[in-house]
Order: C-alpha cells, then structure tokens, then sequence
C-alpha cells in the first residue's frame, strides 16, 4: 500500500470511529433517553430521583452524569432496559436512601 493511500485513509477518516463516545455528557445519553419514563421506583421505600419533566428531584445529584449512577453503561450501544442492571446506591452512599 502506497504512502498516499495510508494518507488519505487518514484524512478521510478511515478506520476512525463514526463518533466519540462520551457517556459522561448527559446529552450523549438523552439523545436516546429524551422520553424515557422516569416513574417512581418500583420500590416504594425508595426516593424518586429522576423528575419525569427533567433533572432531578434530589438536588444533590444535579451536577451528575448518567453514568455517576448507571454505572454498568459502558457503551453508547447498549440494551433499553439494561436488564438485570440497577443503580447501586452504595456506591456513593452508606445506606441505601429510603424516603
């Protein structure tokens, strides 16, 4: 292969990736997840934190990222529901909040 070929495949992009994945920027996330339902947890001792019209209702977790929390999203490609997945509390908190 010629040195101008390697070139151009670089400048055209060619064997790049179509985009960067940054899942630590909430928009990257909500592309897909814009209308997602953020209805209380199943469990009912547990605090709501998404609000359905956006952001959250615990403040404290504004300045997050999706993935502060979902940490098992580890690629834009991923299942809706990501089944069998939950946000573990515990990983920043001593006890899991209860309302």
């Amino acid at each position: 292969m010629s040195a101008t070929v390697v070139v151009f495949g670089l400048a055209f992009g060619f064997g790049a990736p179509a985009f960067a994945e940054d899942l630590s920027d909430n928009a990257t996330c909500l592309d897909c997840h814009e209308d997602a339902d953020r209805a209380p947890p199943s469990n009912p001792d547990r605090p709501q934190v998404h609000n359905p019209a956006g952001g959250f209702f615990v403040e404290d977790h504004a300045d997050f990222s999706c993935i502060d929390c979902h940490t098992y999203i580890e690629n834009l490609e991923h299942e809706d529901s990501a089944p069998g997945n939950q946000v573990d509390c515990l990983e920043c908190h001593d006890e899991v909040p209860s309302k």
